[in-house]
């Protein structure tokens, strides 16, 4: 199972661009406050039909950093809740202050991550994108696709998996998508296991790494 906690008032509806890659084996939790409570109709048809479980919760007033305090105790809480289950969790926020409590548990061996949406950007979505040259029209057309140099062979995957926990569908997700998010969650739809998805997905993200570099 991944959780999402959504810290709204950092990132609103930005926050869940790329929703599209959840799932039900996927919990959102979305902590708001008095100021940040409106959800477009748009927003809430698109969650419906991923079929995700939504959980939300308004953090009190008058406290400075009331909402983020909230969070931390509630990923905490899941946390200690999902032991031994290989559940992942992901604070959805711009806050770069949650790197600490992200740095905390991963000391700890729990999988946290700080993700500006469920694309798994970690940068603002609404700072201004970097200045490039002009492209050809072809290299435009396959942009949004995962480069040539990106993809593994069944031999790479092979050195970081058994022969009985291979399989083409692996190498198809892995080659499929360009987030560690999107990988993650491909995984979790494939196996319905969390246990499982999540051992194979640890392994892989080594190779993971190696692949984004280059």
């Amino acid at each position: 199972m991944n959780y999402y906690f959504i810290d709204y008032e950092n990132v609103h509806a930005d926050g869940f661009i790329g929703i599209e890659n959840l799932g039900e084996n996927d919990t959102i939790c979305v902590m708001y406050t008095e100021q940040s409570k409106a959800f477009s109709l748009e927003l809430v048809e698109k969650i419906a039909r991923q079929r995700v479980k939504l959980e939300s919760y308004k953090a009190g007033t008058g406290a400075k950093n009331s909402l983020d305090f909230q969070l931390a105790s509630y990923l905490g809480y899941m946390i200690a809740k999902s032991e031994g289950t290989g559940d992942r969790f992901y604070i959805v926020s711009r806050d770069t202050g949650f790197n600490h409590l992200v740095d905390f548990w991963a000391a700890r061996g729990a999988s946290v991550t700080r993700i500006a949406n469920f694309m798994g950007d970690e940068k603002d979505p609404k700072a201004a994108p970097p200045v490039e040259e002009p492209q050809p029209k072809e290299k435009a057309k396959t942009k949004s696709k995962v480069s040539d140099s990106n993809k593994a062979t069944k031999e790479e995957l092979l050195q970081y998996l058994t022969e009985e926990e291979y399989s083409d569908r692996i190498l198809e997700i892995f080659n499929s998508f360009k987030t560690k998010v999107a990988i993650n969650n491909g995984l979790s739809k494939e196996f319905r296991d969390s246990q499982k998805s999540s051992a194979i997905y640890k392994k892989l993200k080594t190779l993971l790494k190696e692949k984004q570099k280059s």
